[in-house]
């Protein structure tokens, strides 16, 4: 319960679209002013009913309502402001408490010199964790303003008559003086934590973030072609001299598409497709890209490999079961289907990277279109390839000469449906 609460009041004033620095400085902010309502309430109690002090425990409370002040800023999300009054006004509090106290005959060396020294020297911290050196010139004004105040203690108090003087042993002074230091070094070391906390909290978020993004960029670009982007920021075409491609469409889209909603066109074709992705990663395929009901990939790059010409077959094999077993479920709830022509062609390719802003991994030469007639030239529910791709492939695959089959602005060529691994 107390777990939960401080977490909701660290993070008053963070939002979604902010940075991870002031995401950070915001947190910080937020638990620094928890802290300080703790110290401030505990000090001001302890000084009233231990020693009937009286001004400087009203400077204190004082300084509770602006930390209070501050995590309402935040929840109003004016943290800039928060930061400034945060930085300067308890630098003021304390000096306003140090001369009004002495003015009113209290004599005690911790309230006046011991004591406000430290905190003035605390204080000048803040504006370094708040505003950070991105922030420098509100840092600087900050820490200036404290710095100041520090430098120049004994002359404020000159300028109203007090000045330093050597007191008796007093054993309330040093009881006070003991509390007060030991509250003090505790504040430090838990503000030093708690930013070592955020810190790691935050470090760890931005490597979930990388290996995030990381996830996301290999689905676009194979790894090798990933790395070799981030550490040149470009990607060297390389020529393929044995690349398997591997076309599919989907005969009967369109017409389906027209009868059912769009929902359900998305979820059918992602269920497609995400099969086949399953299945390219199964064989060692590269995922080339999808263009409506269309689906492209290769097998032989971007690591260069001799059995790409087997492991396309395989997945064009179990490309068109798999779709076999979807459709026999579908009409099963009597739901309408499509059904799958796939083509195989093999030879030279040309890979790489193209575009600036949405850059996409693709590959170019005549084995695409050719790979691409495969296709539009083959029969629902059978694999289609050209006779290169049969050559390689003949001995460990049962195939069925076609003939020679017409093909767009190919003329005719010998084309083989694939019907079963040997």
């Amino acid at each position: 319960m107390i777990t939960k609460i401080w977490y909701q009041i660290s993070h008053l004033g963070v939002k979604d679209g902010d940075s991870i620095y002031q995401h950070k400085s915001i947190i910080i902010l937020n638990q620094l002013s928890l802290l300080g309502i703790l110290l401030t309430l505990s000090m001001s109690s302890f000084l009233y009913f231990k020693f009937n002090f009286i001004e400087v425990p009203l400077a204190l409370l004082s300084n509770s309502f602006l930390f209070i002040f501050v995590l309402f800023l935040n929840k109003n999300y004016y943290t800039n402001l928060s930061k400034i009054l945060i930085s300067v006004i308890p630098t003021l509090s304390l000096l306003t408490a140090s001369m009004y106290a002495k003015t009113q005959g209290i004599t005690a060396t911790f309230i006046f010199y011991i004591a406000p020294r430290t905190g003035l020297m605390m204080i000048m911290m803040v504006p370094l964790f708040l505003f950070g050196f991105s922030g420098w010139k509100k840092m600087l004004l900050g820490m200036s303003v404290t710095l100041i105040a520090f430098l120049f203690y004994d002359f404020w108090h000159s300028l109203i008559g007090i000045y330093p003087q050597k007191l008796p042993y007093n054993p309330n002074e040093y009881t006070a003086f003991v509390f007060g230091t030991t509250a003090q070094i505790i504040f430090i070391v838990i503000t030093v934590y708690l930013v070592q906390q955020i810190n790691n909290e935050y470090e760890l978020k931005v490597q979930q973030q990388k290996k995030e993004i990381e996830r996301l960029l290999l689905n676009i670009l194979p790894e090798e072609v990933a790395d070799e982007l981030k550490q040149k920021g470009t990607a060297t075409p390389h020529h393929y001299s044995l690349v398997s491609v591997l076309f599919t469409d989907f005969k009967g889209f369109t017409n389906i598409a027209e009868k059912i909603t769009p929902q359900e066109v998305i979820e059918n074709l992602n269920n497609c497709f995400l099969a086949f992705d399953e299945i390219c990663e199964k064989y060692n395929l590269e995922k080339i890209k999808t263009i409506g009901d269309a689906y492209m990939c290769a097998g032989g790059l971007p690591i260069a490999n001799t059995t790409n010409p087997f492991d396309t077959v395989l997945a064009g094999l179990e490309m068109q079961a798999w779709m076999e077993n979807w459709k026999k479920e579908k009409q099963a709830k009597n739901e309408p289907t499509w059904e799958l022509r796939l083509g195989i062609h093999t030879g030279e390719v040309i890979a790489g990277v193209i575009g600036k802003n949405k850059f996409a991994y693709d590959i170019w030469g005549d084995t695409v279109n050719l790979a691409s007639r495969m296709e539009s030239s083959g029969e629902v529910g059978k694999v289609n390839i050209s006779e290169t791709t049969y050559h390689l492939i003949k001995d460990k695959f049962e195939c069925t000469f076609r003939g020679e089959i017409k093909a767009k602005n190919k003329g005719e060529m010998n084309m083989y449906f694939v019907e079963k691994v040997l």
